[in-house]
């Protein structure tokens, strides 16, 4: 049977939620736009997204303008942490999505011969609606790998943006457009917590979440009760390994490059390094002499005064237990908290912020409160530890498992990452390796849960649907049972499944047996 229009149209007509508002019938209709958008072959729907790479080149300075995150460091950071990796993205998807979510058909030779006649396929269907819950640090990046995704899948896409980001995410949905997506098959919400909830109540078929782990927690709980699916990719308080043998210029440098990328509002920057303690002193002073150059030591960024008052609270209680603020060029990273009230906080969009530098702090035990949040600042905490053992241990008290970086020699490194729980390792590197566009991202703990990006990420956004096509007139399970059915059943998991001949042999003997005496009887 041909899928016609009207067919079609019957179908869309259904409205996934009785309601007689304008949002209930607003989702009504993305639900027609999504069935006729999943019913174009794949190819099609990728002919299409693959408009959207030149279209970000044309539309990249109104795009980097657009993105209002007090942290940005102008448009180079915007290029290399957002624009790039989303092209990449966009390319990888149209070249790869077809070979992904190819119909995989069961193999005749793995089917078990007593299922006779069964020829089974495994197709990729969309989940539906897909709800994308945006975060404020990268919002076009996040919110495009995903709906870039969602779209490619089948899926229509709802995007409630992060404060701030309604200007790019409505810039990126008339990018899509432009390309070829339907009217209608995305829909943008205003940036309020209630917007969300009440999409979540009107109901959507997949939630993806990008955003604090307590956050995540309120998403799920809302989700419960409809069993709706959701991938959370939530914070971190990554760690750093440097191992004997490590470069200490490479990783001082790469520890600041994570402190200042996006002014430290980076869920996978640096935040607590694991040093012996033997190597800490050659460490520390690296450090500095890196801290005290002059494009270094005037540096700051603007961090939301709520921010701040948690970091701020956090070292005094550090410093309480021992720990000690890394001062460079006799320069303290921290404003006074009390001068706050006065004028040292300034706007920046509608959020108060504080000018922050690098907080450096050493002398660090993973007790310590800061040890286990997640924390969007450009502070970094130095652990010592007797040995890599020692490291491990420490590194397990912390809830947060997004990824974590190891320097040090190739074989020595790659040892011990089969004893580190993170969802993501990079090895003399950090952070930039995860921009690969093949490479599922995700957490495990507090970090959440699923993947983005990558095959498995691409994969998130379908679900398996089975058809299996009964061939042959053989149906023995339709007949009505006989006294020889449990000999023949019992010989047939011997003779299949048993661990010597001689046992399979005895297997085929008692269904032989049991079939002649049925038909001696009859």
């Amino acid at each position: 049977m041909n899928v016609d229009a009207s067919f079609l149209s019957k179908l869309s007509s259904i409205p996934h939620k009785a309601g007689s508002s304008p949002k209930e019938s607003e989702f009504s209709r993305a639900y027609g736009a999504q069935l006729a958008w999943s019913q174009l072959p794949l190819k099609e729907r990728l002919s299409r997204l693959k408009k959207v790479r030149s279209l970000l080149v044309h539309y990249r300075r109104e795009l980097a303008d657009a993105i209002q995150t007090p942290t940005r460091q102008g448009y180079r950071e915007t290029v290399a942490a957002e624009l790039l990796p989303l092209a990449d993205a966009a390319r990888w998807v149209c070249r790869r999505a077809r070979k992904i979510l190819k119909t995989r058909y069961a193999s005749r030779w793995v089917t078990p011969f007593w299922l006779g006649g069964l020829h089974s396929t495994v197709e990729r269907v969309p989940h539906g609606l897909v709800l994308i819950i945006g975060a404020g640090n990268y919002p076009l990046l996040l919110t495009g790998v995903q709906t870039l995704q969602a779209l490619a899948a089948g899926n229509g896409v709802v995007i409630k943006p992060a404060p701030g980001a309604e200007r790019v995410t409505e810039l990126w949905v008339k990018i899509l457009e432009e390309s070829g997506v339907p009217e209608g098959l995305i829909l943008v919400l205003d940036s309020s917590i209630a917007a969300a909830e009440h999409a979540m109540e009107i109901g959507v078929d997949k939630v993806v979440m990008t955003g604090s782990s307590a956050s995540g927690r309120t998403v799920l709980g809302r989700l419960a009760n409809s069993l709706t699916p959701a991938t959370m990719e939530l914070s971190g308080c990554d760690a750093v390994y440097v191992l004997p043998g490590a470069d200490m210029h490479r990783v001082c440098d790469l520890l600041l490059f994570g402190l200042r990328l996006n002014g430290g509002a980076t869920c996978m920057a640096p935040r607590r390094v694991f040093i012996t303690r033997k190597a800490s002193e050659v460490f520390h002073r690296l450090l500095a002499q890196r801290l005290a150059q002059e494009n270094q030591r005037d540096w700051s960024s603007p961090i939301p005064t709520s921010v701040y008052r948690r970091v701020w609270d956090g070292v005094e209680n550090a410093v309480a237990q021992g720990a000690k603020v890394f001062e460079s060029h006799g320069r303290h990273p921290l404003p006074d908290l009390r001068t706050l009230e006065r004028n040292d906080s300034s706007e920046s969009g509608n959020t108060k912020t504080v000018a922050m530098g690098h907080l450096v702090l050493t002398d660090m035990t993973p007790a310590m409160d800061m040890c286990s949040w997640d924390i969007f600042a450009p502070v970094l905490m130095i652990i010592p530890v007797d040995d890599w053992a020692d490291a491990l241990q420490a590194d397990s008290q912390c809830p947060y498992a997004l990824s974590a970086s190891i320097f040090g020699p190739l074989e020595d490194a790659l040892r011990i990452t089969k004893y580190i729980t993170a969802g993501c390792i990079t090895i003399n590197d950090l952070i930039v390796p995860t921009a690969d566009p093949q490479l599922p991202f995700g957490g495990r703990g507090e970090s959440g849960f699923g993947v983005t990006r990558g095959d498995e990420g691409l994969l998130s956004m379908t679900v398996p649907k089975v058809v299996s096509v009964r061939k042959g007139a053989w149906l023995p399970h339709a007949q009505p049972p006989t006294p020889a059915d449990e000999s023949v059943l019992d010989g047939l998991l011997q003779c299949v499944h048993s661990s010597t001949w001689l046992a399979r042999w005895n297997g085929v003997r008692q269904i032989v047996q049991a079939i002649l005496a049925m038909r001696n009887k009859q």
